[in-house]
């Protein structure tokens, strides 16, 4: 997965922001890991080592550099990741599912035994999930350190330690000092207590988000979401059943996250849900060029770089909502979404359990369509299907096309918003026909030129649409 050696040394020796995140750089004769930009002085060649991720530095015995703060890096994009079980598995590592379950049940949740799994895992990222999400725990408990105020006791518990103990010797053996003094080290970096969170995503150039703030904003469920130009605001539930809400906002190379400081929040969970929907993984330089070739796209690629697929904050609510816009607008689709909040959420978006036994179609749409949430309802509800980007896209959409009433449009949309698949093309889109002028067939045949990044060519086709019906 490591990009050429010689490549990776230029990369080094010109500190280019590129690779940030593509490859880390041990230096052996300090012991410490660094990112590509980090602005220390440049050790010699033949003292570096190549890692393909932070946790193979740290199992190799490498400390992450307290200049260059790897925990800050941007994150490895997912075109560089060759195998899709992988893929899948690293989100949901993002997600805290490991921290959950035992490698076994997660091993089986992508398919496979847990020793493939270790193996396939240390051919692409030079680690084992286990040691991948134990990485990412002391990550977030190392910017919790530096760029909060919280108490190191509720950091310990927010970053996923069962102990305060336990992360006062994780910390003191992969960083060599203890957090307390990684906090004073770090005490010019600090804001000031405002009574929340915050971190800074950073994103990938380009980076569209007029687009994404603006396709979220139509279609924002009041009372669940708020979003304006460069704000999106969204109501979450912490572990007690209480209600919060983040804010994500839009600055220079970066978005900014704001949690509610309260220990009760999953704050792994809810950061991977916010990298999810504004599709932070991606690396559009690579999308957009490759698209640009098509004459079809070429234009609006050039004027408008940077545009991204929105993903889901929730899979089941974005899986209903999809099969509410089956064949009418925006507006309809979201006005549907609202009446079913009132109806059957009070004011909440139902859960699975309540729609599976409701009659949906009683809010204003066709019988087959409500039946359609019903049974999707029931059987995510019964744990038969998991709507979330650790799914397998192949398997999922069989599972929706098998549904009475959900065809290939909602299983495509599904596959490109919710599994995140970069390549899902729903060639019956009314948009999609509407600005290539052609049937569903030969949109498939045309889309052919755009693969394995169709699911941005749609973003493109959307954009270029005047009025997107059936996209919602």
């Amino acid at each position: 997965m490591l990009p050429e050696p010689d490549v990776c040394e230029r990369a080094r020796l010109s500190r280019d922001p590129r690779f940030d995140g593509r490859f880390f750089v041990g230096v052996i004769t300090t012991g410490i890991y660094c990112r590509p930009v980090c602005p220390a002085r440049l050790p010699a060649r033949e003292n570096v080592r190549l890692f393909p991720s932070a946790a193979a530095a740290q199992d190799a015995g490498f400390r992450p550099c307290l200049r260059c703060r790897p925990e800050n890096a941007a994150r490895l994009p997912e075109w560089c990741i060759s195998s899709r079980s992988v893929l899948r598995g690293l989100r949901l590592i993002d997600g805290g599912l490991l921290d959950r379950v035992q490698a076994t049940q997660f091993a089986q949740r992508l398919g496979m035994s847990q020793r493939h799994m270790n193996r396939l895992f240390s051919q692409e990222l030079g680690a084992t999930p286990k040691s991948l999400a134990q990485t990412r725990r002391r990550q977030l408990a190392k910017r919790l350190i530096d760029d909060s105020d919280a108490p190191l006791a509720q950091i310990a518990l927010q970053a996923g330690y069962g102990s305060v103990r336990r992360f006062n010797d994780d910390m003191l053996k992969v960083y060599g000092r203890s957090p307390r003094a990684l906090r004073a080290a770090g005490r010019g970096r600090r804001p000031a207590a405002s009574g929340s969170l915050q971190f800074r995503l950073p994103v990938r150039l380009p980076y569209n988000a007029q687009w994404i703030f603006a396709f979220l904003r139509r279609r924002a469920l009041p009372g669940l979401e708020e979003v304006d130009a460069g704000s999106y605001r969204r109501r979450i539930t912490d572990r007690r059943g209480q209600h919060h809400w983040i804010n994500v906002t839009a600055e220079d190379e970066a978005l900014v996250l704001s949690v509610p400081a309260d220990p009760a929040i999953e704050l792994a969970d809810v950061i991977a849900r916010v990298r999810r929907v504004f599709d932070l993984d991606a690396d559009s330089s690579v999308v957009d060029a490759h698209l640009a070739r098509d004459p079809r796209l070429a234009e609006v690629v050039v004027a408008s770089p940077g545009v991204r697929v929105p993903g889901a904050w929730d899979g089941f609510e974005t899986a209903v909502r999809a099969v509410l816009g089956q064949q009418v607008s925006v507006d309809r689709a979201t006005s549907l979404g609202r009446r079913l909040m009132e109806t059957y959420g009070d004011g909440r978006f139902p859960s699975a359990a309540a729609l599976s036994c409701a009659t949906p179609a009683e809010i204003g749409m066709p019988g087959l369509r409500g039946q359609a949430i019903s049974s999707l309802a029931a059987v995510v509800a019964q744990g038969d299907l998991i709507l979330d980007d650790g799914a397998d896209v192949e398997v999922l959409q069989d599972r929706l096309c098998a549904i009475r009433g959900i065809g290939p449009w909602t299983a495509a949309y599904v596959a490109m918003r919710i599994a995140k698949d970069p390549d899902a093309f729903p060639h019956g889109d009314w948009a999609v026909l509407k600005v290539l002028g052609t049937t569903a067939g030969e949109a498939r045949r045309i889309s052919s030129a755009w693969q394995p990044w169709r699911s941005y060519a749609v973003m493109y086709l959307w954009k270029l649409s005047e009025r997107c019906r059936t996209a919602v």
